[in-house]
């Protein structure tokens, strides 16, 4: 999984956001380190959707009631947090790895 696309399932999965919410939430998750244009916020927006991880949320009965309706507010899926879960725990594995790698070995400068 793109960095990207974890970072915005990992945006959705605490509630339902427009695209800005995302992109402002994404460089807050990551530190500033990624930065979402609307291109590629979009597209990766649109292939999410397509992979059925995410919805866009059609309903008006399902957007907070003070937004502007040509917002488009998104939701992460089940499958979406499924994926983020599975992705989290490979991710865990991997920094498990890491640090084992890193600490010190006797005879060797750190």
């Amino acid at each position: 999984m793109k960095t990207r696309e974890y970072l915005i399932l990992l945006a959705l999965a605490e509630a339902d956001l427009h695209g800005l919410a995302i992109a402002r939430a994404v460089e807050e998750l990551s530190e500033g380190q990624t930065r979402l244009w609307p291109v590629s916020l979009y597209g990766t927006l649109e292939s999410l959707e397509g992979l059925g991880l995410i919805e866009e949320l059609d309903d008006p009965r399902h957007r907070p009631a003070d937004e502007s309706e040509k917002k488009r507010f998104y939701r992460l899926t089940r499958p979406g947090h499924r994926a983020l879960a599975v992705e989290t725990n490979r991710l865990g594995a991997l920094v498990k790895i890491a640090r084992s790698r890193l600490k010190p070995r006797p005879g060797r400068a750190a």
